[in-house]
């Protein structure tokens, strides 16, 4: 079953923010943006308990556990970026800033697909080996050629054993999106957002951890450059689980009534185009419980955000009762939970 949520608001584009659905016969992060300039308009596609896709919690969870912390792109080794026909299909590719989901059971990987979308609990011939990059980064390779049936594939190809890019003109696996946009956590307990992996299962298990009393990095993916689905823009989605939640629970595919990973109370969207930043607060259908947390989406260091949009006592305040947008024009953004 599918949901859909418009909101509007004044703003000087327009946009399109779609949430995530595992890898549904037409699921995608379709953003549609037009010349003229009068509201930003958000739908919002999801699917329900009933979707197909693989349970990503159903493997044994393993015992590592995620902590959070600031980017430092000194930290990793990019050199040259990735070779090509080096690293092995049963190896994990542990830098160019890229992070290992190990409590998903497949071998570090966000997702293994091949192109008719069946999937593997390891990395092998003939799939698609989605991963994970830091908070503030995203993935750089998914084929050009799509599946027809609008499901998406992304990752490194496994082939004859050994992992090859499926986007040739990006050397380093994970990239650094644009910095226009932050989550700060006001709280003691911290909080797992935890982004979809898109393209690819569209599982929302790549994690930002924001302890208590830090910051991270949203991801707001430059949408003129990244991945495109049947030629239309798209944006980054995270699904916001309660405070103290933890990774390893919140970011899975979840259960009826669990109230993590698909069943979290709030989606963030968050994209870059023409110049503009527009960061989103949309209810997710599939939860009818409200938040343990506030956030509100507030300028930063003197930026210049147009709109009001926050999240209070369950409601959502600003221009729309079913989520809100705002579009930072210059600087920085903050999502403040409180």
């Amino acid at each position: 079953m599918k949901f859909s949520t418009a909101l509007l608001i004044s703003s000087i584009s327009s946009v399109a923010l779609a949430a995530p659905a595992p890898a549904p016969a037409d699921g995608h992060h379709e953003d549609h943006h037009k010349d003229e300039k009068p509201a930003v308009v958000t739908v919002t596609q999801y699917l329900d308990s009933n979707g197909h896709a693989t349970t990503a919690g159903s493997a044994a969870a393993a015992t590592t556990t995620l902590t959070s912390s600031r980017r430092d792109s000194s930290e990793h080794k990019r050199g040259d970026g990735f070779q090509d026909g080096t690293v092995k299909c049963s190896d994990f590719p542990s830098d160019n800033g890229v992070v290992s989901l190990d409590w998903l059971g497949f071998g570090g990987w966000a997702s293994v697909m091949d192109i008719d979308a069946n999937t593997s609990s390891e990395c092998q011939d003939g799939y698609y080996c989605s991963y994970a990059c830091e908070p503030g980064m995203s993935k750089t390779q998914w084929p050009s050629d799509q599946p027809s049936d609008g499901k998406s594939i992304g990752g490194l190809l496994c082939k004859n054993g050994y992992l090859y890019r499926t986007n040739t003109d990006a050397s380093d696996l994970c990239s650094t999106d644009q910095t226009s946009a932050t989550a700060v956590n006001k709280k003691s307990d911290s909080i797992a957002l935890c982004r979809t992996d898109y393209p690819g299962s569209e599982n929302m298990v790549i994690p930002t951890l924001v302890d208590g009393g830090d910051s991270q990095p949203i991801s707001v993916v430059d949408e003129d450059t990244y991945f495109q689905w049947q030629g239309k823009k798209t944006s980054a989605q995270y699904y916001v689980n309660n405070a103290g939640v933890s990774v390893e629970d919140g970011c899975i595919w979840g259960t009826s009534g669990s109230d993590v990973g698909n069943w979290a109370p709030i989606v963030l969207g968050a994209g870059y185009t023409n110049g503009e930043s527009y960061l989103s607060l949309i209810p997710n259908p599939n939860s009818n419980e409200a938040a343990n947390f506030n956030v509100k989406i507030v300028a930063a260091n003197g930026g210049d955000v147009q709109g009001d949009c926050a999240y209070e006592d369950g409601s959502f305040t600003g221009d729309g009762s079913d989520g809100c947008t705002v579009s930072v024009l210059s600087g920085s953004a903050e999502f403040v939970f409180y």
